[in-house]
Parts: C-alpha cells; structure tokens; sequence
C-alpha cells in the first residue's frame, strides 16, 4: 500500500464485499452481495472511531477495472495496525481531502501499477465468484422479539 511523499499512508479494502463462502441469500442473477453503509448514517466523511450500521445489497458483477472502481474503499492508515474509511473509493478519491501535486502524482502512479491492477482484478474474481455462488445460495434469516423493558421476567 502506499505511502506518499506527504506521509499519508493509503490502503485498499474489499472486506465490505461478502466472500464467496458466505452463505447468505439468493443474488439476482448477475448480482454480487456488499455491505454499505446504513441510509441513517451520517453522510460521510467519517472521521476515525465512528462506527455505523451497515445494509447488504447488491450490485451487478463489474466487468471491468472501471466498473469495479466504485466498489473498492480507500481506508486511511494512522497507526500501525490502524486505520478508518473517511467513506472514499477508487472512484472518488480524494474526495474528503485534498493531495498535493507530488502526492496526486504519486498516487496515479500506484494505482496504474501492477500491483494495484492484480488487486483490483482479484476484486472483480472476488465479485463474479460469489455471484455464481448466490444463484443456489439457501441462506435464510431468524428473527426473535425484544426482551420485554424493564428487566429479567
């Protein structure tokens, strides 16, 4: 991941995208499964330690580096081990912030890298593996009642 002349530190994520071994329910066809962020949720940029709830949905299996841009986050690092999604993608980075000319530049540079490119390829497998999968997919969901108010009965 990268470093830029700056000194933000970037990474990848597609955590957000169901792995294929998840059993959960039925895609339309064509359709992988991801998590977004819930519609009650504050409109980003998210700052560090903010947690929000989260919806699956999805989305047509992207066909293409492009198409899979907007499905890939851009966490920020801030410590080792550390790091936060201020609510950017490969589409719309930088979004939240700005990049000096050195960084943007740098930051072109990596993401047309080899590297970065096996990356996103992965993604789009990751994507079109799942799809296949959740066209026989038999998850199924249990819902249980709210304990009454008022403590134990």
């Amino acid at each position: 991941m990268p470093m830029l002349p700056s000194g933000l530190q970037l990474a990848l994520d597609t955590r957000h995208i169901m792995e294929p071994t998840t059993n959960w329910f039925r895609a339309p066809e064509g359709h992988f499964w991801f998590w977004t962020p819930d519609a009650g949720t504050k409109e980003p940029p998210f700052e560090f330690g903010y947690g929000f709830l989260q919806d699956a949905v999805t989305a047509p299996v992207p066909q293409s580096v492009d198409e899979v841009l907007p499905f890939v986050r851009v966490l920020l690092i801030i410590e080792d081990n550390k790091y936060y999604w201020r609510g950017e993608t490969l589409a719309d980075f930088p979004r939240f912030g700005e990049l000096t000319d050195a960084d943007h530049a740098a930051w072109r540079e990596w993401v047309r890298g080899e590297s970065c490119q096996e990356f996103l390829e992965r993604a789009i497998k990751k994507c079109r593996v799942q799809a296949e999968v959740n066209r026989h997919a038999q998850g199924f969901a249990t819902f249980h009642g709210a304990p009454p108010s008022g403590g134990a009965g």
